[in-house]
Order: structure tokens, then C-alpha cells, then sequence
């Protein structure tokens, strides 16, 4: 199942990490998960301990960063390997080559045949400063607009990756667990490389190309003739998918709401704290954005305008209002759950 409106509820690499282990909403611009005095809820790994899964985070970057491998360790995973632990060396300031990934995945998967497992494999080269495997050839992906030299190591990145990705699901098909195992793809978050908009990088501003991202699930059996869902979600939504596709109860602490649960809202939140206080909301075709900070907001149709180079809240003053709303009612709850109140969803 290939799902086109997905986003990261914010776009930073160890809030994204916090949201997809623990489904909580990142918190507040000023205020990131983990804070206040909400405890952190069980992870999806500690509700597959219990049931015999093997669980690892496994990386080609270093997972110490901002205390992202302490977390895991502390939350059901029972092994954390870093670049160095598979033996890899350094490609950029950052890791190692992506292929080291999966080499890592495979190889854990081998220590206890036939074993259940849980990996979260994070790659690293897509980060900046994108640095090209080496040997490899470089693709010329250089169109009108598109000649930064940055912009051009990231597309052979991904390039790159969706090979290491095809290496994967190959090695589980050639192990025979294909049928058996639930791929799950997407990203942290997006980036950002000045067109359509002046901004390069991630993490200070709401546009697509920098809350955007891929979600993919795979199983042969379980998606077979699946296609694409045109619904909106994002990251906080994803362990409660898995966990009704696994059979198990999502714990209470969890925010987000099952992908396949036809009730669920089709909404998503995100949020960024680099510069200024920036909320956004995406509900269908339309994409709203308010700055607290200076009191602006702004309004796309994407299905009209995916560039989000057209801003209507002159045109739509009602709409606008509403998701304004929308956003003050889901900041309300958010303060009120970070501070351990109960709150309605």
C-alpha cells in the first residue's frame, strides 16, 4: 500500500524519531516530546517483546545523537548497532553508506533463524551533507531550476537507496519471510533545496517539501493487488496501523489513530520552532499554515496548487477561520496532555 498524502508532524530528524516510536505528537514548537510531566507510553517494540520478537535499531549513522539510542534502549529495543558496530566506515560527518543498513538488517535476521523480529533500520546518507557511495556513477538528474550541485548528490542518494531497499525485500524473499514480513517505508522528514521556495534545508518551515514524506507498507500476501490511498495521515497515525495489521491493542498513551480505521479524521498536524512558532494543518485538499509568531497565515489547494505557490486566505476568510480553530483546539489539547490532564482526543 502506497500512501501519497503522508507527513512528518515535524521536520526534525529526533522529534520524527520520538513520534514514531511512541505515536505521540511531537509536543509544541516550545515544548518538544519528551516534556512536561506526560510519562512516555510503551513503544512498539515493548508490546513485541513480550510476544517472542527480537527487536533492534539498527543504523548507518551514529543513534547517540540527542539521546535518540538512550531512548531506544530504554523502550524495548534490545540491541542498538551503530555505524561502527557493523563494522562500517565513515562516509560523511554524519555515518556510513547506506548499504551498511541492510547488510546490518540481514545479518540479524540470520543470527536466529526463523526467529520474529522488529528492526528499525535508519538510514543516513539522505541527511546533509549527501555524500554519493563511493565507486558509484553519478546520474545526471540536472533540469532547468535544478542545477544545484546539492540538489543533484541528494537525487543520486535516494536513487541509491531505493536500490538498498530493493536489496532488502530480495534477501527476505530469497530467506523465504517475504509473506511473512511487514516492510514499512518513509522518512523522517523532507529537504529542502531553494525552489519553488527560497529555503534550503529542514526543520523551520511547513511546505511539502519539507513535512512530506513517503509512506510505503509491503507484504506480498497481506497487500496483494493493493494500490495507492489517497487519504491524509501522518507519522503520529503509524504504530496504531501497525498495531491493528499485528493484532494488537494500541496502548492508551498513543495519540494517532489507526490509517485503516474508516472513522479517523482525514487531517494532519505538524509544527516548527526554527525562527518562528509555525502550525500547520493539512484536511483534505487544503493546507493551512499559521505563524504565531507574526500573526500570518496562509492557505493552499494542493490538489490545484502541490507547489503551494498560490496563497488563498485572502479569498477564503470562513475556511481560514475554521482551521485556525481546528489548530487553537489541537494546541489546547496538546498543552493539556503534555501537562498529564486528562484530554479528548
Amino acid at each position: 500500500m502506497y500512501k501519497r498524502q503522508f507527513y512528518a508532524n515535524v521536520a526534525h530528524t529526533v522529534c520524527s524519531f520520538m513520534v514514531l516510536n511512541f505515536s505521540l505528537y511531537p509536543g509544541l514548537p516550545w515544548c518538544y516530546v519528551p516534556c512536561g510531566q506526560r510519562p512516555l507510553p510503551e513503544s512498539l517494540p515493548e508490546l513485541l517483546r513480550p510476544r517472542g520478537h527480537r527487536t533492534a535499531l539498527i543504523s548507518s549513522a551514529d543513534m547517540n545523537y540527542e539521546g535518540m539510542a538512550w531512548a531506544a534502549e530504554k523502550h524495548g529495543y534490545e540491541s542498538v548497532r551503530n555505524y561502527w558496530d557493523l563494522g562500517c566506515p565513515l562516509l560523511n560527518s554524519w555515518g556510513a553508506d547506506d548499504q551498511c543498513v541492510v547488510d546490518g538488517v540481514l545479518r540479524f535476521v540470520d543470527e536466529q533463524p526463523g526467529a520474529p523480529f522488529y528492526v528499525m533500520a535508519w538510514t543516513n546518507q539522505t541527511h546533509d551533507p549527501y555524500v554519493t557511495s563511493p565507486g558509484r556513477p553519478s546520474v545526471d538528474f540536472a533540469r532547468s531550476g535544478a542545477e544545484r550541485a546539492d540538489l543533484v548528490r541528494y537525487l543520486n542518494i535516494l536513487h541509491t537507496i531505493d536500490e538498498q531497499i530493493g536489496r532488502l525485500l530480495d534477501g527476505l524473499r530469497a530467506r523465504g519471510l517475504a509473506d511473512d514480513t511487514l516492510v514499512v517505508v518513509t522518512g523522517d522528514h523532507g529537504e529542502a533545496f531553494g525552489e519553488p521556495h527560497d529555503y534550503a534545508g529542514h526543520g523551520s518551515v511547513l511546505y511539502d517539501e519539507n513535512v512530506r514524506v513517503p509512506l510505503v507498507l509491503w507484504n506480498p500476501r497481506l497487500f496483494a493487488g493493493a494500490g495507492r490511498s489517497r487519504a491524509v495521515g501522518s507519522h503520529v497515525d503509524l504504530n496504531p496501523t501497525l498495531a491493528e495489521l499485528l493484532g494488537l491493542q494500541p496502548p492508551g498513551g498513543w495519540q494517532g489513530r489507526s490509517l485503516l480505521d474508516p472513522a479517523r479524521p482525514d487531517r494532519a498536524y505538524f509544527v516548527a520552532g526554527l525562527g518562528e512558532y509555525q502550525f500547520g494543518l493539512r484536511e483534505g485538499e487544503h493546507k493551512y499554515v499559521y505563524s504565531a509568531t507574526f500573526g500570518r497565515e496562509r492557505l493552499y489547494d494542493l490538489e490545484l496548487d502541490p507547489d503551494e505557490l498560490q496563497d488563498l486566505a485572502a479569498r477564503h476568510p470562513q475556511l481560514c477561520r475554521r482551521q485556525r480553530q481546528r489548530l487553537a483546539a489541537w494546541i489546547a489539547y496538546e498543552e493539556e496532555f503534555l501537562l498529564g490532564t486528562p484530554a479528548g482526543r
